[in-house]
């Protein structure tokens, strides 16, 4: 069984100040290019805006997960960006999202993929989760909620 925050560190979480959707999914891109298993950066973000502009990645309830699967991911990888604010996200329920949680998988890990989108949709169906995130104080914060559950 796949445990979310075994797919996530402290340095791809992140508080984001801008309430504009593009410089938030830029920042989270940034926050991926630490991860060692993303091996081309630049790829990732195209392929990530590629699909944001195709259809909105918001799941409702002020979450968005937008997640790809390329060939120069080595391994599957979560970044998190936390907006306090809340971004105009062009969500089907009209919500700002105010959790963005990014996924990048290799491009064979079919069933692993759908897997972690699956698990994280449920864990953040949680409200209580979801209110622990969006009031945590730092990133350290936000990986424990994230590894309580």
């Amino acid at each position: 069984m796949i445990k979310i925050f075994e797919l996530l560190s402290v340095d791809r979480i992140k508080i984001i100040e801008t309430t504009d959707k593009n410089k938030a999914l830029e920042e989270i891109c940034g926050l991926m290019s630490a991860a060692e298993a993303v091996k081309d950066t630049e790829e990732l973000r195209k392929a990530i805006f590629d699909r944001e502009n195709i259809i909105s990645t918001s799941i409702g309830l002020g979450i968005a997960i937008p997640h790809v699967r390329l060939e120069s991911v080595t391994g599957m990888t979560i970044a998190v960006g936390v907006v306090k604010g809340g971004i105009d996200y062009k969500s089907f329920d009209d919500l700002p999202v105010h959790i963005i949680i990014m996924i990048a998988a290799p491009e064979g890990a079919h069933r692993e993929y759908l897997s972690v989108l699956a698990k994280i949709a449920l864990l953040l169906k949680n409200e209580s989760l979801r209110n622990t995130i969006m009031d945590a104080e730092s990133p350290q914060e936000i990986y424990d909620a994230l590894k309580g559950h």
